[in-house]
């Protein structure tokens, strides 16, 4: 899994975009993009990319349940506390620390987008340089083989 942080609330859609298209030309094997914009109130909306041929790997409600903990229980405080630690046990095993959470809420601030990228296959020499010009923040977590084998039902 890869995290890409973003400066505008469009931009990480423009990415999708970019990446959708890069998987067309057989550049990277998209599994799943999940778009996620921060407006300026704080609010969360998550877009899933529904147009990927692949098989979705972890499916919606692994994304929403995520991208809850990561913006949401934050704000939620105690009243989530004891679930929220049970929640954020369950992600361990995707290699996804309660610390890597936190970057990535502390990484998409207000005003920011992000997205959420599983993919496989992918010619770096190429895919790279094409996102440079979007200025991405990277945040990543390093599955390991027993984990990525995992992320597919």
């Amino acid at each position: 899994m890869l995290v890409l942080a973003f400066d505008g609330i469009d931009t990480a859609e423009n990415v999708k975009e970019k990446l959708v298209d890069l998987d067309r030309q057989y550049l990277l094997k998209l599994d799943q993009v999940v778009e996620v914009e921060r407006e300026e109130n704080g609010k969360v909306k998550i877009k899933e990319e529904p147009r990927l041929t692949g098989i979705a790997a972890l499916g919606g409600a692994f994304w929403g349940l995520l991208i809850g903990v990561i913006f949401l229980i934050p704000v939620a405080g105690v009243v989530v506390g004891a679930a929220s630690g049970a929640i954020v046990g369950h992600f361990a095993k995707y290699g996804i620390s309660k610390e890597y959470m936190k970057d990535i809420e502390a990484s998409i601030q207000p005003g920011q987008s992000g997205l959420f990228i599983l993919a496989d296959s992918v010619k770096m020499d190429r895919v790279v340089p094409m996102l440079q010009a979007f200025h991405p923040r990277i945040l990543r977590t390093n599955l390991t083989t027993e984990q990525e084998a995992n992320r597919h039902p």
